[in-house]
């Protein structure tokens, strides 16, 4: 391998690793779904089991690895530094495991794609599950790929690729629906390369690892099944094509409704032409996703660039050897094109970190508590938005995520009667207070109109302005900050 080509892959990776770093540090804040995890983490270890599966479509594992990561430090930048040192360790293991099947210099290539993919980048420097999926994934992957390349798997290979299913089915709401496609492509290659020499005993050995994997799935589609889930909601090209500029380009980019078809153009479609990176672009990337455009169209909605984008190692895998391929081959456009799209991959990273930024709620819990009155009334959106404004409150106390909640309805309703008097209720499952008292301060997570009976003047806080609830009230304050209103209700002079 040519030094200066090594040297140019080597501060390809070192410049992704630095923009992750210097994300968390311009940027240390909370929005809306970090707040969550943060509240799950910091939370007592029963609480967060209990809290978990009350409140979210993901499994708990994540949060558990970040219930002991708090345990170690506190603040927000301690909290997402989390993330960025576990997609450190997934850049690494790419480096690694690429290079042991195909050679140093693609795992160069694979590491230095993964580390500029700009949804990576922009997944690093969130605090939620990605990083720990995604370093769990790839492992899951190499283990298997063993299995394919020997025929046969030793017991801790079994063992190994049992524990990584389970953790990363464990890990995120739609871990089942990777790990399935990562198995499939397993049992149909061990099918062609094996059946002839050694029958069923690989195929049937890998099946029967998986079942547990399978029934560890339950756990999501449980869940799921009652639970919204976001995405494009029919066959929207413009949706659809914001959704691919997000995945292959990151935020902000331009002309997003086109711009994704075009990522796929020169991204996703030249691994194709070579054997050795069309097999994972076709199995790992392109076939799930073809997939969840057609679950999305008619069962239920999942196609967005979350959901694409838990396959981004593989395409950081099928694009790296593509191009280490390329460049073993000294011609001239080949390593033009693999240059190209690094570079354009670069900028690319560069702009969704200049150009994006959270919708946090330290600015206007800071607002708040500047303007309002000593004894102000607040109403949220919801347990997250009061855990958004509460955690930058002064004088806020840290509480449990089971804490405080507004009245449950519907199904929830029923279930919450059919626990009354047992082990959930007692524990507090559905809330043990309906709002927060913060000093003399309330802060209540729903709207009743009984709530308001008596209040002089109180506060609204919201994603965009809204009307005064109670009849005769006039908007007297308001302010803004990014994704947040929050304005303030009551009788003029009252």
């Amino acid at each position: 391998m040519e030094e200066k080509h090594k040297i140019f892959l080597v501060l390809v990776i070192l410049f992704g690793v630095l923009l992750r770093l210097w994300n968390i540090h311009a940027d240390p804040t909370l929005w809306l779904d970090e707040v969550f995890s943060a509240q799950m983490a910091e939370s007592p270890l029963r609480d967060l089991v209990l809290a978990v599966p009350r409140f979210d479509t993901h499994p708990p594992l994540y949060y558990l690895q970040l219930h002991v990561w708090s345990l170690l430090g506190e603040g927000d930048y301690w909290m997402l530094l989390n993330s960025v040192l576990l997609d450190v360790l997934v850049i690494l293991s790419l480096f690694h495991i690429a290079g042991r099947h195909w050679g140093r210099p693609a795992g160069l290539w694979v590491a230095a794609v993964y580390a500029v993919l700009p949804l990576n980048v922009f997944f690093a420097q969130n605090l939620r599950m990605y990083a720990l999926f995604f370093l769990e994934l790839v492992w899951l992957w190499h283990m298997l790929e063993l299995r394919v390349r020997a025929g046969r798997a030793s017991g801790g290979t079994r063992g190994g690729t049992v524990l990584l299913g389970l953790a990363t089915t464990l890990t995120h709401g739609m871990g089942f629906f990777v790990v399935f496609f990562v198995y499939f492509q397993a049992l149909v290659r061990i099918w062609r390369l094996h059946h002839a020499a050694q029958g069923l005993r690989p195929a049937m050995l890998l099946v029967l690892d998986y079942v547990p994997v399978a029934l560890a799935a339950g756990y999501s589609l449980g869940i799921g099944s009652f639970r919204r889930t976001e995405g494009i909601t029919g066959l929207d090209l413009a949706g659809l094509g914001t959704h691919l500029t997000i995945t292959l380009f990151g935020m902000e980019f331009p002309a997003p409704a086109v711009s994704g078809y075009l990522g796929v153009l020169l991204l996703l479609l030249p691994p194709l032409w070579k054997a050795r990176s069309r097999g994972i672009m076709l199995w790992l990337v392109l076939l799930p996703a073809v997939t969840m455009i057609l679950l999305t169209l008619t069962v239920k909605s999942v196609f967005m660039y979350r959901t694409l984008g838990l396959f981004t190692p593989f395409m950081a895998l099928s694009m790296g050897i593509f191009y280490a391929t390329l460049w073993q081959g000294h011609s001239v456009q080949g390593r033009a094109l693999s240059v190209l799209t690094i570079a354009v991959l670069v900028l690319a990273s560069l702009n969704s970190s200049l150009a994006f930024r959270k919708e946090g709620y330290r600015d206007m819990a800071l607002l708040w508590d500047r303007e309002a009155a000593p004894d102000a009334v607040l109403f949220v959106d919801g347990s997250v938005n009061l855990w958004g404004i509460a955690r930058y409150l002064p004088d806020a106390p840290r509480i449990s995520a089971l804490e405080v909640q507004p009245p449950v309805r519907d199904g929830m309703l029923a279930l919450k009667r059919k626990l009354e008097g047992g082990y959930f209720d007692r524990a507090g499952l559905f809330g043990r207070s309906d709002h927060l008292q913060a000093g003399p301060r309330q802060i209540w997570p729903y709207l009743a109109p009984e709530r308001l009976e008596g209040l002089p003047t109180y506060w609204i806080l919201g994603q965009e302005k809204t009307a005064c609830p109670r009849p005769g009230d006039q908007l007297l304050r308001e302010f803004e900050t990014p994704g947040k209103w929050l304005g303030e209700c009551g009788t003029p002079g009252g």
